[in-house]
């Protein structure tokens, strides 16, 4: 069992990109980090808490590969991997990178409010578009969604054999 997870800013395409792999790793489970029980109200750490105990748990119990899309810290990134480990999974992170002007367009069907265009300049600021602790770093911006999620079915193949592991 393997945890891959699709690291990158807001409006980045984890979300459509991890569906899309799911499709092509048939045996996978599509995780959406954003899924959690805390109130919208709550301050961003508390929803981030929420939000990693909720993967966490089902990294304990799944039965086949976990495909997560969620912005990692170096932190979060941390707690996935004890979390795999526990279950002697190994972890996987491919991150998208698209140029910040193309995360702040309004992409498919979403309208990017303000304060999420604000929270993506401060995601790029802080990093998240390029982690050191990625296996997989690629600008999506001239591809689909599926010619994305087939890159990372390569490079992740390529991992598991070894090749980058």
């Amino acid at each position: 069992m393997d945890i891959v997870c699709i690291n990158g800013p807001i409006n980045s395409g984890k979300s459509t990109v991890g569906r899309c792999l799911c499709e092509l790793l048939p045996e996978a489970q599509f995780v959406e980090g954003d899924d959690h029980d805390a109130p919208e109200y709550a301050d961003l750490d508390t929803r981030i808490s929420v939000s990693l105990a909720r993967i966490e748990a089902l990294i304990i119990n799944a039965n086949t590969d976990l495909v997560v899309a969620y912005p990692l810290r170096a932190e979060d990134y941390a707690r996935i991997v004890a979390a795999a480990a526990r279950r002697g999974a190994g972890v996987f992170v491919a991150t998208l990178s698209p140029p910040l002007a193309e995360s702040l367009r309004n992409r498919g069907t979403r309208a990017l409010s303000q304060a999420e265009c604000t929270r993506i300049v401060e995601m790029y600021e802080e990093g998240y578009a390029d982690r050191r602790f990625t296996n997989f770093l690629l600008d999506n911006a001239a591809l689909t969604p599926i010619q994305t999620a087939s890159a990372i079915k390569a490079a992740l193949m390529a991992w598991r054999a070894g090749e980058t592991r």
